[in-house]
């Protein structure tokens, strides 16, 4: 189970990822989940735009959007952006792992 610490910014990122799925009953279930995450309306709003009001969870959708249309560039500048904000390695290739497994893309 992750860092419940990251239950917020996992919901955020799962969000993200998923906003153009079509899929209704995924949507509402990620919906769902970050509201029991303690997400508000606007937090799933802006997440589901690819944004967050936290500047660290902001870098972290910016890594998993870049991973999701396969932008190595953009996905090493939000990388950089976001060890600069303090975030480690280690939770950033936590937070890899999780888009690559929600995107179903094994890991080399």
């Amino acid at each position: 189970m992750a860092d419940p610490g990251y239950e917020r910014i996992l919901s955020q990122l799962k969000l993200a990822l998923l906003n153009d799925c079509g899929c209704e009953d995924t949507l509402s279930k990620a919906e769902e989940d970050a509201r029991d995450a303690g997400l508000s309306g606007a937090d799933i709003d802006a997440a589901l735009g690819e944004r967050s009001f936290d500047v660290r969870t902001a870098a972290v959708l910016a890594i998993g959007c870049a991973l999701k249309n396969g932008d190595a560039a953009a996905g090493e500048c939000a990388r950089e952006r976001a060890l600069a904000l303090g975030l480690t390695a280690e939770e950033l290739d936590f937070f890899k792992g999780f888009v690559m497994e929600l995107l179903g893309v094994s890991q080399r």
